[in-house]
């Protein structure tokens, strides 16, 4: 079976490798020359998602086909459509905040209080009727912090022009208690399975780390769980949906979720199950393109941290070929996996790489991975190969 994904990114080259354990073939689409797909992938395709002729192509090679990012031009994706997991449906409302959040309301899913502006109304009316502090985003295009604006009081506003170039939303500013995320895996017959859920610590609006399991009541755990199903259930996704929650706390201190986004795809806080369950995100997303059955995904003992690695850290070791050196990999012996992209130019703030590790608990298992990539920081530039 050969199964196409739009994308050639380290998530597009995870999932290829699961597609392989399967027996399956995957082929990659990508525009960008220096992707990992293409440096480190022998069946790609190197041409745009507005190349209608190389679309064409490449929908009639594979059998069924899925995406890496919901950031993509979906203009000629119509025609192939019956191809795409998950479906173009998922796809259109994931990638517009405005869609997204109708979508959630309209179905009475906890959403923060939030006020829609489409281009030419006035920005500044909308985030006095949400109140500081506040959230302006595009509705489209951001991630990872991008397309954001923050306004704490009336005076902030002078940041921003009046009247809205393009559709944005403007979302109250919870106050954070911590970030969870949880991923469902959901078959074309309606069977799915949820992940344990994740907790998450970002820096600088990027993730920094992932805990597994995530230092909250069960209970808790097992409502955001719910709420993943049941917003998969009604998308009718055939695929992951990655559900993202914040959580705030009552007066009385019990914790409370509020969904914040929504992406149909493997996602960055997942790349804990690599090691920490027995069937990976990207395992459950390989059974279920191609129609195998598919296994829940149990959570194995132990305390597993994800960290991730920025182009900052190979900055710090000034490695003058872009190699990087895993030297301090051998002093850090609960570090299970160090799984490098193969991008090729570092950058501050690009993600790079991941590393797991395991420990006894969720204190030990954060000073150890803080400990290890400051390893890896100090590190020189004088090497081994790397595994």
């Amino acid at each position: 079976m050969k199964v196409g994904i739009l994308g050639g990114g380290q998530l597009g080259l995870m999932l290829t490798h699961a597609l392989e354990r399967l027996g399956a073939v995957a082929l990659s689409l990508e525009a960008d020359a220096d992707a990992p797909a293409h440096l480190r992938l022998a069946k790609t395709r190197c041409a745009s998602l507005m190349d209608e002729q190389a679309l064409s192509a490449f929908f009639g090679e594979v059998e069924v086909a899925t995406y890496e990012t919901e950031n993509l031009p979906t203009l000629h994706l119509g025609k192939h459509a019956d191809k795409l997991r998950p479906s173009l449906r998922v796809l259109n409302t994931c990638q517009n905040r405005i869609d997204e959040k109708n979508f959630l309301s309209a179905h009475a899913f906890p959403v923060a209080r939030h006020h829609i502006v489409l281009p030419g109304e006035c920005v500044h009316t909308a985030l006095r009727k949400v109140g500081f502090p506040c959230i302006l985003k595009t509705a489209t295009g951001g991630y990872d912090g991008k397309g954001q604006q923050r306004f704490d009081n009336e005076a902030a506003l002078a940041k921003t022009k009046p009247t809205a170039t393009q559709a944005c939303v403007v979302e109250e500013a919870l106050e954070l208690q911590a970030e969870l995320s949880c991923i469902v895996a959901r078959s074309a017959k309606g069977q799915s399975h949820c992940f344990p859920v994740f907790e998450n610590l970002h820096r600088n609006h990027i993730l920094d780390f992932t805990l597994l399991p995530a230092r909250f009541p069960a209970q808790l755990q097992t409502t955001a769980q719910e709420i993943a199903r049941a917003i998969a259930e009604a998308l009718e996704v055939c695929g992951l949906l990655t559900v993202e929650f914040f959580v705030t706390q009552k007066a009385s201190g019990e914790p409370t979720l509020w969904v914040n986004e929504l992406a149909p795809r493997p996602h960055n806080s997942g790349h804990v199950t690599r090691k920490a369950t027995q069937q990976s995100q990207f395992d459950a997303l390989a059974h279920i393109l191609t129609q195998t059955p598919l296994p829940p995904p149990v959570l194995l003992p132990g305390c597993f941290c994800m960290g991730n690695l920025l182009g900052d850290v190979w900055l710090s070791q000034k490695s003058p070929d872009g190699k990087l050196n895993l030297d301090a990999w051998a002093h850090f012996p609960e570090v299970l996996e160090v799984y490098v992209y193969g991008k090729r130019e570092a950058k501050p703030q690009r993600k790079m790489g991941h590393f797991i590790l395991k420990a006894d608990n969720a204190k030990q298992a954060l000073l150890r991975a803080q400990a290890f990539r400051n390893a890896l920081c100090a590190s020189t530039a004088t090497r081994k190969p790397e595994p």
